[in-house]
């Protein structure tokens, strides 16, 4: 009840501001990764590869720019993400004795992100803004390494932000830097009837995003996005085979291009 109080009331502060201007974001998403699981050794057990090319998506948001001035602004920020293709996947079958390398494929994995984001912006010289915000946001990713090994990783996550945005006319450039803290990351897989815990799942993201302004209601925009991603070691749970399993230690260095434009209303 406090926390439904408390929203209600920044609501009633969003639409009272004066000078606001909402926003309806839509863009395509190119995305290159690199996943590695590693063993208590540290030695690599597989690894999913991919270039911009082989997985693509859609992003759609909103955009609330509250009060905004040339000494301040402040932003929130809705977005939606969904991403699917295909990886190159380098491996070794369960329990097969085989090392890395043995096995080659592909993986089908289907990616979806939903993330709310303050952003507060205090103009630290005529053309330049220092950014401070936060996010909340949850992740899923569904890795079907065949049709009887689908693997699920999800998670919320909070997201601390600082930045720095230049403004000239009609261009914005701005660069992010922001910490995602993965909240009970959680792992499903076939087979197992119970779900994973995993040890953490914690990424750092940086983004630089470019805007253009090509009418007084239409923006067109362009982001590159860089996140090093690190999940721990989960928990062991057995399977219908009355085997042990886990989740190993893992990292992923994931790169994102995006294009779109920005409504205004």
């Amino acid at each position: 009840m406090k926390l439904f109080l408390v929203l209600f009331v920044v609501f009633l502060s969003v639409v009272q501001a004066k000078e606001n201007d909402l926003y309806f974001n839509a863009g395509l998403i190119g995305m290159s990764m690199d996943y590695r699981e590693y063993n208590d050794n540290s030695q690599i057990l597989d690894s999913e590869k991919s270039d911009f090319s082989q997985m693509m998506g859609i992003e759609l948001g909103l955009s609330y720019v509250l009060n905004a001035a040339d000494d301040d602004f402040s932003q929130f920020d809705v977005a939606f993400e969904r991403i699917v293709g295909k990886t190159d996947y380098v491996g070794a079958y369960l329990d097969s004795g085989k090392g890395y390398g043995s096995l080659q494929g592909k993986t089908l994995n289907t990616i979806v992100n939903f993330d709310v984001d303050y952003l507060y912006g205090l103009g630290i010289s005529e053309r330049l803004h220092l950014l401070v915000g936060a996010a909340f946001g949850y992740r899923t990713w569904e890795r079907s390494l065949s049709s009887n090994q689908v693997e699920t990783y999800m998670w919320a996550y909070t997201a601390p932000k600082l930045g720095l945005q230049y403004v000239q006319k009609l261009l914005k450039i701005t660069l992010m830097l922001g910490y995602k803290y993965g909240i009970s990351p959680k792992m499903s897989a076939t087979g197992i009837n119970d779900t994973f815990k995993l040890g953490s799942a914690n990424t750092l993201a940086t983004s630089l995003k470019a805007n253009y302004a090509i009418t007084p209601k239409t923006t067109v925009y362009a982001v590159y996005v860089y996140e090093n991603q690190e999940i721990e070691k989960s928990n062991v749970l057995f399977g219908s085979d009355g085997k042990g399993y886990f989740e190993p230690t893992s990292t992923a260095n994931n790169q994102y291009i995006k294009f779109g434009f920005a409504f205004k209303y």
